[in-house]
């Protein structure tokens, strides 16, 4: 048996015993927020290897773009944190589309004065 089709056929099982077992509706939850939590700290240890690679040429930046690049990672946060508040009526979308907005045009800002260190 091939890698994929053991994977989907594990796929397969999980949802058959989420859908038989009784409350499945709350083991689905469990599971849906245990992946949440190991996709979040798949995230933050990449940022982790991410940051150590390339600490010295962003000690380079400066002042001004090593805020800007903390910045835009702590507004990415903050918005995708406010979401579900943001996301219910029309000036909250906007807001929550201008939080993300601004952080890419950060990053952006910080990425063209990365390459010129490189």
């Amino acid at each position: 048996m091939t890698r994929g089709a053991r994977t989907a056929l594990i796929v397969v099982a999980l949802a058959a015993i989420v859908y038989a077992v009784p409350s499945g509706g709350e083991g689905a939850d469990a599971v849906s927020n245990t992946l949440s939590v190991v996709f979040l700290a798949a995230f933050v240890l990449i940022g982790v290897r991410i940051y150590r690679e390339t600490r010295g040429r962003i000690d380079l930046l400066g002042d001004a773009h090593r805020l800007m690049l903390f910045g835009a990672i702590g507004l990415i946060v903050v918005a995708l944190a406010a979401r579900p508040q943001l996301v219910g009526s029309g000036p909250g979308t906007l807001l929550f589309v201008v939080l993300l907005a601004m952080p890419v045009l950060m990053l952006w800002a910080v990425w063209q004065r990365f390459r010129d260190y490189a």
